[in-house]
């Protein structure tokens, strides 16, 4: 019965790869890492995406049943979980595409639209057969390292689960624990695992083009130029940031990983985690997206799109939008978020979470309050 239900919960994720290819693109995740003094290590991350995702906070317990379906039906990989997690899940959908689990290992799934392919699962290969949503799902529940998810990533076969009337959402992977950081990235369908040693990651092209492009800004830095003179004529900087003259401001995934980097680096390291938690924030703020700040043209007239469809049309537009944005504290097991609606950072402590249950929980990511009152506090 699990195995049958959990079969269900893939195919509607399907639509979820409509979405995309149906309601314009959106390709502006990004996630990055930062320290503190105290030795606290954070991952932040955002979520874009041009419709909407209807996401809550999923808490699957140790001990829960997962099962991957195979190429062309019937069953693949199934496993049981050996840590519990907290994540973020979509449309409803028990899909991790964000998370933190007990262990303090954390994976982000970000989109790579146009490099993206997976491989191929032969006939006999089924029982190793992962769809490449559940793969987040995969390995908050069984691993606690980066080292063990290199080892194991390589004995599975990771494969597009993409239903020919639904589509595709081409996806690579972030996971970070306490030391180190990993891409695991399906091009030309082969499996591509690198370090990440400066721990950012944006979207399209791959990681090692990423690295490479780091290159053209090697001039920027935080610290302000000096004046210039020219004859009997100074030159003085115009203000502030002048060292950082250049750091691209657009929302391409490249000049995301540049800024995003840039920031990660230049940035005083926090003295408590929970500092850093808020710098985390900061950073993030520099990748959010508002509403109608990046359009893409419509669908073709006639293109089915499924309920629940892009957030916002106008003109024939459809519009991107940082929908929630996510920092989790490996070391103390805190996952953060807050969303485009409601800006108060929320929190859910791993540590108060006994993970024995039997049924994955959820909790509403758009409740709380928005706007605090402070007028009664004068004084």
């Amino acid at each position: 019965m699990i195995t049958q239900r959990l079969q269900m919960k893939f195919m509607v994720c399907s639509i979820f790869a409509a979405l995309l290819l149906l309601g314009g693109r959106a390709d502006s995740c990004t996630s990055f890492r930062v320290t503190s003094k105290d030795g606290a290590v954070l991952v932040g991350r955002s979520m874009e995406f041009g419709a909407e995702l209807n996401s809550s906070v999923m808490i699957a317990p140790r001990g829960f049943r997962f099962n991957s379906p195979a190429p062309g039906g019937g069953q693949g990989l199934t496993w049981q979980s050996k840590y519990g997690f907290v994540g973020m899940n979509g449309k409803d959908i028990d899909v991790a595409t964000d998370g933190l689990n007990e262990a303090g290992l954390s994976v982000h799934l970000l989109l790579l639209p146009g490099y993206a392919k997976y491989q191929e699962v032969g006939a006999d290969d089924k029982g190793r057969a992962l769809a490449h949503l559940a793969v987040g799902n995969w390995i908050l529940s069984n691993f606690a390292t980066v080292e063990e998810v290199k080892k194991a990533i390589q004995n599975v076969t990771v494969f597009a689960y993409e239903p020919p009337e639904l589509g595709f959402l081409p996806l690579h992977y972030a996971v970070h624990d306490g030391k180190s950081a990993l891409v695991i990235e399906y091009v030309k369908g082969e499996r591509h695992v690198y370090d990440n040693p400066i721990g950012v990651m944006t979207n399209s092209p791959p990681f090692d083009w990423q690295l490479t492009n780091l290159r053209n800004y090697i001039n920027l830095t935080n610290l302000n130029v000096d004046s210039l003179k020219l004859g009997s004529y100074t030159l003085e900087p115009i203000g502030q940031g002048t060292g950082l003259l250049g750091i691209p401001g657009d929302y391409t995934p490249p000049n995301r990983f540049v800024r995003a980097t840039a920031l990660a680096y230049a940035a005083l390291p926090p003295g408590t985690a929970a500092d850093g938690a808020n710098l985390a924030f900061h950073i993030l703020n520099n990748v959010d997206i508002p509403l109608g700040a990046c359009a893409g043209r419509e669908s073709p007239a006639g293109a089915k799109i499924p309920a629940g469809g892009p957030p916002a049309r106008a003109g024939g537009l459809v519009y991107d939008l940082t929908q929630w944005v996510t920092v989790s504290d490996l070391t103390n097991k805190i996952y953060y978020f807050r969303t485009y609606k409601n800006l108060t950072i929320r929190k859910v402590d791993l540590k108060k979470l006994a993970f024995n249950g039997k049924a994955i929980q959820h909790i509403s990511i758009e409740t709380g309050e928005q706007f605090a009152d402070v007028t009664n506090q004068a004084k």
